[in-house]
């Protein structure tokens, strides 16, 4: 198994879910950020999709390691 791509894919999905975090943040805490926002729970929905999806893909990712592992193949 590639550990770098593992280790590459992993941290991507990561920063995604980090960036989702700090835009909810953002959008929940800064009341500038509703005054640009003319729909804001559209933006609202849209980061929260994204944050869960990105949190999805590091599980998926997490699962397929501890399923190799249990099978005895190598592992990242």
């Amino acid at each position: 198994m590639n550990i770098k791509l593992f280790n590459a894919a992993r941290i991507r999905y990561e920063a995604q879910a980090e960036e989702a975090r700090a835009m909810l943040d953002m959008l929940f805490t800064k009341t500038v950020m509703v005054g640009e926002h003319t729909d804001i729970l559209k933006e609202v929905d849209k980061w929260t999709k994204l944050l869960s999806e990105a949190l999805d893909s590091v599980d998926a990712l997490d699962d397929y390691a501890t399923q190799r592992k249990e099978e005895g193949l190598t592992t990242p």
